[in-house]
């Protein structure tokens, strides 16, 4: 968590596509102590597809009616000062999407995780979205755990890569 301190502190610049600052991850240098849960593998810092720069998350999945798929990161965090937490995902081509891949963006907060969310998002094969989650009525100084959901349809099927990228904070 240091460098995300000297990051915001140092005046970060502009992360995404306008003038927020408070960078948490662009995948460059590694998973930037990203986790995955009921995933086949990853994650890994990929170069197969990135919104920015030219890195991004990657973990394989494999998708079912309902099948829950998660790549976050844990820990303590503080995202007092700022409106919103935005990040940029994609699915890859392979697989059966079926009626499409639900995709959001979470916060779990406060010592209790209460859980915070973007609303769904559907993503279909080689489809990528932008996520935005409205910190407002979030304890956004006792952050536990943010990342992204992944959700199959109920004819979805097969196995495909989602990528998640250019997660940051928004004034």
């Amino acid at each position: 968590m240091q460098w995300l301190k000297q990051y915001l502190g140092g005046g970060g610049g502009q992360p995404g596509t306008g003038t927020g600052s408070g960078a948490y991850a662009n995948f460059e240098s590694g998973t930037d102590g990203w986790s995955a849960s009921n995933v086949v593998s990853g994650p890994t810092s990929s170069a197969d597809w990135s919104s920015k720069d030219t890195r991004s998350l990657k973990s394989t999945i494999n998708m079912s009616s309902g099948s829950g798929h998660y790549m976050f990161k844990s820990g303590n965090a503080d995202f007092t000062g700022y409106n919103q937490l935005r990040a940029t995902v994609k699915g890859a081509n392979s697989g059966n999407y079926g009626s499409g891949l639900g995709v959001k963006l979470y916060v779990k907060y406060g010592n209790n995780y209460a859980w915070a969310d973007s609303g769904w998002k559907t993503i279909s094969a080689g489809g990528q979205t932008d996520l935005s989650l409205n910190l407002s009525g979030v304890d956004k100084a006792n952050i536990k755990e943010y990342g992204v959901q992944f959700i199959g349809a109920s004819n979805a099927s097969g196995q495909t890569s989602v990528y998640v990228d250019n997660v940051y904070l928004w004034n």
